[in-house]
């Protein structure tokens, strides 16, 4: 296997295991869904990069919240 390749999967099992499971498993949902679906084939935009690296940034200084959390505050 690609040394890239596995250093990957072997950081998504350790995510994995650890209370920031849900986080990830909504991260790549949302890529997969991407990926999979027949409307969207185009690659993330400048934008979309932009937007989860601030996404990453927020994540790092502890500025989010579960969708749960969303979820419970907003009455969704």
């Amino acid at each position: 296997m690609e040394a890239s390749l596995e250093d990957l999967l072997t950081k998504v099992r350790v995510i994995a295991e650890t209370p920031r499971a849900d986080l990830l498993r909504q991260i790549v949902d949302l890529l997969y869904e991407q990926i999979q679906s027949p409307y969207d084939d185009e690659p993330l935009t400048p934008e979309d990069l932009e937007a989860v690296e601030r996404g990453r940034e927020d994540f790092k200084q502890g500025r989010y919240i579960t969708l749960e959390e969303f979820e419970r505050k907003y009455g969704l």
